[in-house]
């Protein structure tokens, strides 16, 4: 009876050790997959603020910088793309639009709304900004709103606004940041 038990305890450590080492793997870095694939594939609170300061941000100014469109859209909710029909046209927009970039400061990522309704129910939501300046000194904000997940709706989970705004209209009294409750898309006011 004791070989069976001790039998029965070896199995369940050997399977415990697996399932966690394949979680290791499969949760941490895949490297076949795009950022925004590696993001949008995490389920816990603070992928988005691990990710968000330095490789979700510099995805969204290299896929600035480089004009692709193909690979922003990736980054996008599926939420966002269903909603949106016109997400195309306005990174379009975006990338006409987004000065010369001389500067990056002050990039941050904050939880700007985080609620636990209840044991299964959840909304997260974080706000990538960063501050960007041209040649001549002019400063602009960039702000990328990200959905860590809803327990009401999964696929809200990834990109779901970008706006770009000058200093001018930031401070502007009616500027507001637009929010998970507002029409996904890219913005940009300047």
């Amino acid at each position: 009876m004791k070989k069976y038990r001790f039998f029965c305890l070896v199995i369940v450590l050997i399977l415990v050790v697996l399932t966690g080492c394949s979680k290791l793997l499969n949760g941490k870095y895949d490297s076949t997959l795009s950022i925004g694939e590696q993001i949008k594939t995490r389920h816990y609170k603070g992928s988005a603020e691990s990710f968000g300061k330095n490789q979700l941000l510099d995805e969204i100014l290299e896929c600035i910088e480089d004009e692709d469109v193909d690979r922003m859209m990736e980054l996008f909710s599926d939420y966002a793309l269903e909603e949106n029909d016109v997400l195309d046209e306005e990174l379009e927009e975006l990338y006409d639009d987004f000065p010369e970039i001389y500067e990056v400061r002050n990039n941050s990522c904050a939880a700007s709304r985080s609620d636990n309704i209840g044991a299964t129910e959840y909304r997260y939501k974080y706000q990538i900004m960063a501050d960007i300046y041209d040649e001549e000194g002019n400063r602009y904000y960039l702000i990328c709103v990200w959905i860590e997940g809803c327990s009401d709706d999964p696929d809200m989970q990834g990109l779901h606004s970008i706006q770009l705004v000058s200093e001018e209209s930031y401070w502007e009294e009616s500027f507001t940041v637009h929010s998970w409750d507002d029409r996904p898309g890219v913005y940009v006011y300047l």
